[in-house]
C-alpha cells in the first residue's frame, strides 16, 4: 500500500505593512493596484475608500468622455488631470513611504489628503483656458452627493478660489471658438444660438443621465403614443352627392 505523502506548506509572504509598492501612474488600472497593494501589506484592513469610491469611479466616468461631449482641449486636460493625480499620491509615497502607509491605514484621512491634491491638479492642468461648455460637462460629471460632500465643498471654494480676471479672455475665446464648431454654417444666422444651446444640453442631459440619483432610462414609464387616425372623427358620407362625380 502506497502512502500519500503530505505536500509541505509554505507560509504566505506578506509584504512589509509600511512599505507600499510603487504603482505606474496615468493608468486606468491605478487606483484598483494602489488598493491590492494596500490589501496586501494590511490583510483584513479596511482600505481607503478613495481608491474605488471616487480615484476609480471617476477616472472611468471621465475616461468615457468623447469629442461629442468635450473639446479636444477639454479631452487633453482630462487626461493631464488623470495623471496629475495619480502622481500626487505617488509622490507622497516616494516622498515619505511609512508615512503614507500610515495615512491609508486611516481612510478618512487619506480622503482628506487626496481631495486636498484636487484643486492643484485641475487647474494646472489648464481648467481655466477651456470653454464653458467644457467647463459646465466637467462640473456636472461627479454624482451630486459627492460634490456636496464636506470634501466635494472643499475642493470647490479652493477651485474657484484660484480663477483670476486673467483667465476670463482665455475662457471666453475658448467659449466663442466651441459655439462656431458646434453651430456650423448657421454660426451667424438666428438659429445658430438654438443649434449651439441644442448641442449642450445634449452634453449635459447625458451627464445628467450618469449620475446616481437619475432614474435608469429603461425603467422610465412608456407613454402611449395614440395613432393620428384614431384622433380623426369618423364621417358618414351618403352614397349619392349630387354634383360630386364618383360619389
Amino acid at each position: 500500500m502506497v502512502r500519500p505523502i503530505d505536500a509541505p506548506s509554505f507560509p504566505t509572504y506578506t509584504p512589509p505593512a509600511d512599505t507600499p509598492a510603487p504603482v505606474q501612474v496615468g493608468t486606468r488600472e491605478y487606483y484598483e493596484q494602489r488598493l491590492a497593494d494596500f490589501e496586501t501589506r494590511n490583510p483584513g484592513m479596511t482600505p481607503p475608500d478613495y481608491y474605488m469610491g471616487y480615484g476609480d469611479k471617476y477616472m472611468e466616468r471621465f475616461a468615457s468622455l468623447d469629442s461629442t461631449d468635450l473639446s479636444p482641449a477639454g479631452l487633453a486636460w482630462r487626461d493631464r488631470t488623470t495623471l496629475a493625480l495619480q502622481t500626487a499620491i505617488e509622490d507622497y509615497r516616494i516622498r515619505d513611504p511609512q508615512g503614507f502607509a500610515e495615512l491609508e491605514r486611516n481612510p478618512a484621512a487619506f480622503r482628506e489628503f487626496a481631495f486636498g491634491t484636487h484643486p492643484d491638479a485641475y487647474v494646472d492642468s489648464g481648467l481655466y483656458q477651456l470653454s464653458a461648455q467644457d467647463l459646465t460637462v466637467i462640473a456636472l460629471t461627479p454624482d451630486i452627493n459627492d460634490v456636496l460632500s464636506q470634501e466635494g465643498i472643499d475642493q470647490t471654494k479652493l477651485t474657484i478660489g484660484k480663477l483670476d480676471i486673467d483667465n476670463l479672455p482665455g475662457i471666453l475665446g475658448a467659449t466663442a471658438e466651441q459655439y462656431l464648431h458646434d453651430a456650423g454654417p448657421f454660426a451667424f444666422t438666428p438659429q445658430g444660438l438654438g443649434i449651439g444651446l441644442g448641442k449642450q444640453g445634449e452634453r449635459l442631459f447625458d451627464r445628467l443621465t450618469e449620475q446616481d440619483w437619475f432614474p435608469s432610462l429603461d425603467k422610465l414609464p412608456t407613454v402611449a403614443v395614440p395613432d393620428i387616425r384614431d384622433l380623426v372623427p369618423d364621417i358618414d358620407l351618403p352614397d349619392d352627392v349630387p354634383g360630386v362625380p364618383f360619389i
